[in-house]
């Protein structure tokens, strides 16, 4: 499903941010991206849903050669691929239904679409009965789970976290990962950028190590953060 084909990632000041990464992320999987801040975690997830493209190298999406994609077929890529973020980044002004409908209003889903999708992906994050909320009226873990419903409404192949439990307290941040492993389970492929040990340990999901732009580690087995 993700393939990064000996990528490597050098900006324009000269910081090599992810150096001669190859990597095979199949479809379902969880993955858990970790590394301290700086190590090319968000980098990695950029590189996935074509926010950069790599100085040298291939990134492969659902069978795509996302590095060569024109800029006009990026949308497109981005309905395949869902992506969730620390700050939850929702509408302040927007019902929560409105802020998980306005993934579909971007890519120019009808009236009906939005009707029949936006309900199931409340209902997939616990929040069916939070969609006449707005953002300031739930808790943070209730506001991250309608980031989750906004990147899921499109049913992407693929679901990119970055650092989602970054701004939550440890039982909210077990609850947010568990629907993100449930996700997976249902068949996406799931990747979660994260420094939070204690959800990497408790989980025992694959983890990809990354130091200084490399993998240091790849352990398929279910291992815990710090793992050998």
């Amino acid at each position: 499903m993700v393939y990064l084909d000996n990528v490597t990632v050098v900006y324009p000041n000269g910081t090599r941010a992810v150096a001669e990464v190859t990597l095979h992320i199949e479809r379902g999987e969880f993955a858990f991206v970790v590394g301290p801040s700086g190590s090319g975690k968000s980098t990695l997830l950029e590189l996935i849903y074509r926010e950069i493209r790599p100085t040298s190298g291939r990134v492969i999406v659902a069978s795509q050669d996302v590095t060569a994609l024109p800029s006009s077929r990026v949308p497109f890529l981005r309905r395949m691929v869902g992506v969730v973020f620390q700050d939850f980044r929702l509408l302040p002004e927007r019902k929560v239904w409105e802020n998980v409908g306005f993934a579909l209003d971007v890519v120019g889903a009808s009236r009906r679409e939005k009707f029949r999708k936006v309900p199931v992906a409340l209902e997939l994050v616990g929040l069916a009965n939070k969609s006449d909320a707005y953002p300031h009226e739930l808790s943070a873990g209730e506001q991250q789970r309608v980031s989750i419903a906004r990147a899921l409404v499109n049913s992407p192949q693929v679901l990119l976290a970055d650092e989602p439990t970054g701004n939550l307290d440890p039982e909210i941040s077990w609850e947010i990962v568990q629907i993100l492993a449930d996700i997976a389970d249902r068949g996406t492929t799931v990747i979660v950028a994260t420094h939070d040990r204690e959800i990497v340990d408790r989980l025992r999901r694959r983890v990809i190590s990354i130091s200084n732009g490399r993998i240091a580690r790849d352990d398929r087995s279910g291992g815990g953060y710090d793992d050998a």
